[in-house]
């Protein structure tokens, strides 16, 4: 504890305690405080040339009152540095009701980081996992509804009843019903965010310019007392929204993301599909690739909303952080790759760990190994995603950047295994509307094994393959040195001291001429008798 002068202090500007505080009771503190002095001390944080009160803002607003805004009178404080709002959580908490939406601000704040779920908070508050919901699910409400909320217009079971709609259906509910008070009941307002009118606003997909067929599937019917229309066909209605969310996840895993996670109507930070991730944003300014990040959708079905997260594993995220302490800088070794580099690496490793899967002679033990791939997916949340590889939900991993593909890249035999069995699909299906999955459940067993495994290979990233987990199990592991036969453009990201070590190393003796020569040397002989180990260490042996 230390004794700051009061004219240094001032209210947090982040104060949690967010409603203003009567002049009435201000009086009655700034009494108390003169007649038995202050029975608890402000908390407060260093901020410039000040301090900030992060707990105790009425209690300085009566000092203010008993000894003037300006006075220089020692004040009981202690400091602190961290979670300034938690601590301001819980010190009114322990004292007079918070306002709800105050709490939910808070709230979010912890959990949105992703380091604590639902049960953890409302343990650390002394509350129940399903008061957290309820405060969290109050962010969803409108500007509008947030101010009368916060007025004491309504209480907080209205204002539950509220997030049940989007932001227009609650604006236009308060403008319609303001100053009658029989229809501000928790029942009749949640029966009116539920109705089964939708308005066309709702509608991510787009309906500005409907065909009288659409009309009709629809049910769009306007209201004559204002611009807005209505689909009335509740089913066409979350049908067609389902496939337009579908189409975005869809698009987004057309784009190269090491994986992509689609929530519905679920906080993405107590998922346990996210477990182990932390979001990142503008993850292209920090020498991040696209298949480092998983990129996360979440729709939100009530409020017919879709938010993009950007997450990497927390694992990742130490080994890739570009902004760590600088350490000493290593020996320049062909060892020392850049991240582009190290991450084409992988995708050369991903390739031929998955090619030699493919072509082992026993191929019931391939499925077998794709079988167990799949169901310790579903098996692996209750513990750490150290121990959870691969992300087979039956949409491709690509191994390099679009602009990337080694020079000589030739379509894994698998891959060209699944086309042909896309092909035959949409024949069967052109030919007499055979759905996919009928032709599938047609397949002879073990045509459907093979296509089962050749899918699941596709699902397995390159930064799954160099896993401890997948090296240790794979039937089919790359041991010898024998598999790396690099293409130009991966070895012309190396500096030209490190192609001449590598050269030395291969050849025996070092290359005389230009960087592009020398490099176009070393691809030769490493194309035709490939002994370096890029995992290996330096110097190596032969």
């Amino acid at each position: 504890m230390i004794q700051i002068p009061l004219n240094q202090l001032k209210p947090a500007k982040n104060n949690v305690r967010q409603v203003k505080s009567s002049t009435d009771s201000i009086k009655s503190l700034a009494a108390s405080i003169e007649s038995q002095g202050m029975l608890h001390n402000l908390v407060i944080k260093k901020n410039g040339t000040g301090y900030e009160v992060i707990d105790g803002n009425r209690r300085l607003e009566a000092l203010k009152k008993i000894h003037g805004a300006k006075a220089a009178n020692e004040i009981n404080c202690i400091v602190i540095e961290n979670n300034d709002n938690e601590i301001g959580l819980h010190a009114n908490m322990m004292r007079e009701d918070m306002h709800p939406l105050d709490e939910c601000d808070v709230i979010y704040d912890i959990v949105a980081d992703g380091q604590e779920d639902f049960d953890s908070v409302g343990k650390r508050f002394g509350q129940t996992k399903q008061w957290v919901k309820q405060r969290l699910a109050l962010s969803s409400l409108s500007l509008k509804a947030k101010g009368m909320f916060r007025n004491y217009e309504f209480g907080i079971g209205i204002a539950s009843a509220l997030t049940l709609g989007s932001h227009e259906q609650q604006d236009k509910f308060l403008d319609d019903n303001e100053g009658n008070s029989y229809a501000m009941s928790a029942s009749y307002v949640r029966s009116e965010m539920t109705n089964k009118k939708i308005p066309v606003s709702a509608a991510l997909f787009d309906l500005s310019n409907p065909s009288a067929a659409v009309s009709k599937r629809f049910g769009l019917e306007s209201d004559l007392f204002s611009d807005e229309v209505y689909i009335t066909n509740r089913e066409e209605f979350e049908e067609a929204q389902e496939g337009h969310v579908a189409s975005v996840v869809e698009a987004a895993r057309l784009k190269g993301y090491a994986s992509v996670i689609y929530l519905k109507d679920e906080y993405w930070f107590d998922s346990q599909l996210t477990k182990g991730f932390t979001s990142i944003q503008n993850w292209d300014e920090k020498d991040y690739v696209i298949q480092d990040i998983t990129h996360v959708i979440v729709y939100n079905s009530r409020r017919c909303v879709i938010e993009h997260i950007d997450m990497i594993s927390k694992e990742m995220e130490e080994q890739l952080d570009p902004n760590g302490e600088e350490e000493e800088e290593p020996d320049l070794t062909p060892m020392l790759m850049s991240m582009p580099q190290r991450q084409l690496l992988h995708g050369y490793m991903a390739t031929e760990a998955k090619n030699r899967l493919w072509e082992m002679e026993d191929n019931s033990e391939l499925t077998r190994y794709m079988m167990a791939m799949l169901c310790h997916r579903r098996l692996g949340y209750t513990y750490t995603s150290v121990h959870r590889i691969g992300h087979i939900y039956a949409d491709q991993q690509n191994h390099f950047p679009s602009e990337e593909y080694p020079d000589d890249y030739v379509t894994p035999e698998y891959e060209k295994y699944i086309n042909s069995h896309i092909k035959a699909a949409r024949k069967a299906f052109d030919d007499d509307g055979t759905s996919p999955l009928r032709y599938c459940l047609m397949l002879p067993r073990q045509d459907l094994s093979r296509l089962f495994s050749s899918i699941c290979l596709t699902g397995i990233s390159k930064h799954d393959v160099i896993h401890e987990t997948f090296q240790e199990t794979t039937p089919a592991p790359v041991e010898d040195k024998g598999w790396f036969k690099p293409d130009y453009k991966w070895l012309n990201k190396y500096k030209t001291a490190q192609v001449d070590m590598l050269t030395e190393y291969v050849t025996g003796s070092v290359k005389v001429g230009t960087k592009k020569e020398k490099v176009q040397h070393l691809q030769n002989h490493l194309s035709m008798a490939p002994k370096f180990d890029p995992y290996g260490e330096w110097p190596q042996g032969e």
